[in-house]
């Protein structure tokens, strides 16, 4: 049983706190971008890179030690709801961990640091792919948070 009293192992609710933490960061980055405050969304998606890692990393020792966890609803249940959430959350964690990742490095690459940060080059780009890149994550973080549910908190 892990912190929240749930079925999960304190590495599953080690995970899910790390998966709110980055979600928080990358909203309230997107605020600071919103509200053209270049510095502190530099400064808040630097972190919310650092806890997506240590989510990764976390998420990974999970995986080693535990291993997988099995569905234990109905059948009918892990063929219509759970599997086909579980497949549309690895494609889409690949897919937004790709772009955050282009994201930081266009980030990094088109700004400059006179006088705080600013964007020299490729502005709107990284405006359009921003917002793609938010709604995406929050895709993958919704059916995390689904899966999560599914496995360990819902009594079927």
């Amino acid at each position: 049983m892990g912190f929240f009293g749930t079925r999960a192992s304190y590495f599953s609710d080690l995970s899910l706190i790390l998966e709110f933490l980055v979600t928080s960061a990358f909203l309230l980055g997107y605020y600071f971008a919103r509200k053209r405050s270049i510095n502190a969304h530099y400064r808040t998606m630097v972190s919310a890179l650092i806890l997506d890692t240590s989510f990764m990393v976390s998420y990974m020792v999970k995986s080693l030690i535990e291993g997988r966890t099995e569905f234990k609803g109905p059948e009918y249940i892990k063929a219509y709801i759970y599997l086909p959430t579980v497949i549309f959350h690895s494609i889409i964690s690949i897919v937004v961990l790709a772009m955050a990742l282009y994201m930081v490095y266009h980030g990094f690459r088109n700004t400059t640091k006179t006088n705080g940060r600013k964007m020299i080059r490729s502005k709107e780009r990284h405006h359009r792919l921003g917002k793609a890149t938010i709604i995406t994550w929050l895709l993958s973080f919704a059916s995390g948070i689904a899966i999560y549910y599914m496995l360990y908190v819902a009594r079927f």
